[in-house]
Formats: structure tokens, sequence, C-alpha cells
């Protein structure tokens, strides 16, 4: 049985890349929403749900997408919640630089978790929300609470809510590839040995 489930977030507006579609944006051959699918795929961390237009969804167990569109992080989290039998849920961006390691370090460490999860906080003491892996129904306690605030809500109005094992990491492992110039540098370097998903 999968030690837990995964939604990976692909419906933004990219405002950093100029409106440009991030996750079918190109890193070593494959679109940058697909390396995360994978990584999560070899990790048993299925199924895995990607929360976007379907078109981002295509090596996904399943695509939706929050009601209306572009209503923010939290209201994408909430439309992946009813799809969800397990009792753990691991939350990621689609632009993630390193998915396979950062997937891995949370696997890890969810031998251990805190009462609702975990989340990886940065060498900047920056909590990573869209790096952690988190209960199921503690999401879906914190977003019922919210009811018509969900929309554009930021994330840590559920997530700093919950008792969650904060893991410091370092920053390479949450870099995620959502200007220009960082993606034209993860593009410049070589892909790591534990390719696919790096």
């Amino acid at each position: 049985m999968s030690w837990c489930s995964t939604l990976v977030l692909a419906g933004g507006r990219s405002r950093r890349l100029g409106g440009v579609e991030k996750a079918t944006l190109l890193l070593h051959g494959q679109r940058l929403v697909d390396r995360v699918v994978s990584a999560a795929a070899h990790a048993e961390a299925r199924p895995v749900i990607v929360i976007g237009p379907e078109h981002t969804g295509d090596q996904a167990d399943l695509v939706v997408r929050e009601d209306p569109p572009f209503t923010g992080p939290l209201a994408s989290i909430d439309a992946g919640l009813p799809q969800l039998a397990t009792e753990w849920v691991m939350i990621l961006p689609c632009d993630l630089q390193h998915p396979g390691a950062l997937i891995e370090r949370l696997r890890e460490t969810m031998k251990q978790p805190g009462a609702d999860g975990v989340v990886l906080v940065d060498e900047d003491e920056r909590v990573q929300w869209l790096a952690g892996c988190y209960r199921v129904q503690a999401l879906r306690h914190g977003c019922a609470a919210l009811g018509p605030r969900l929309a554009n809500a930021p994330l840590r109005a559920v997530l700093d809510e919950l008792e969650l094992r904060r893991l410091p990491v370092e920053n390479a492992l949450c870099a995620d590839l959502d200007t220009p110039e960082a993606l034209a540098a993860a593009r410049a370097q070589d892909l790591p040995p534990s390719s696919p998903q790096s």
C-alpha cells in the first residue's frame, strides 16, 4: 500500500516567468510537471494527482482543477482532497529542480512524523509549505473551517495551524524554477546521478 498520495500544484499564473506556463517548460528533455509526477510515482507516493489544466497531467493518475481557476494554492489543495483515500498526502509544486531527492527526504522523515505531518524549512528559515507531507484529515478540517474565505487565502491560513515536524534542509533541496534565471541555470547543469527525477 502507498505510504502517501501526492498532489502536484500546476495551475498557477507563472507571473515570475512572464506568464509562460511553467509546468510544461522543459528541463533535460522532460516537462517540469512530468519530472515531479515521475519522481512521486517512483517513490510509490500514489495516486499522483495534478491540480491544473488537463494537459499538465498527462502522466498523472488523475487531473483536477480548482473552481474557479487561479484562486491560489490552498484552493488547489482543497480541490484535490476529495480524491484521496490515504492517511497522508505529499504536496509539491510542479517546478522543483530536484523532486526525487526532496521526496526521498520527506519519505525518510515520515517514519517519525509530527502529529499532522512534516514540512521542510530551508537554510534561510523559510517554511516550504509546498514541500511537505500532511495528514489528509487535518487538511480537510482546516480547509472546511475557512469556508468561502478559502479562495486566494495564503497557505499558512491552514498549514500554519497544524502540528507539524519542521525539518531543516539545505536550500538546494527546495530549489524551484520559477524565474527565467533559475531555469537557465538548471538547464546548464548536468543531470545528477540520481536521474531521471534528480
